[in-house]
């Protein structure tokens, strides 16, 4: 999975890598196989809709100390998550 901001945290979990760094966005790719983000998933998971159950992007970015570049892909994301 890629996320795409506009500024990150000094410190990235082992599970979490900067491909591309520039002025305008950093692409930051995510294992979302690996077992510590899986983990964080399954504390960051919500009842987003009734019946619905996901992980908020604005919640995974907050823990991720990250902000997104673009509010359209927070949407996306959290679409995507469904």
């Amino acid at each position: 999975m890629k996320l795409y901001a506009k500024t990150i945290s000094a410190t990235l979990p082992d599970w979490a890598t900067v491909v591309t760094k520039s002025a305008d966005f950093i692409e930051i790719e995510i294992n979302d196989e690996h077992p510590n983000f899986q983990s964080l998933l399954e504390e960051l998971e919500t009842e987003i809709e009734p019946g619905i159950r996901g992980v908020k992007a604005e919640d995974l970015c907050s823990r991720l100390g990250i902000e997104m570049s673009n509010s359209h892909l927070c949407q996306l994301l959290e679409q995507a998550q469904k």
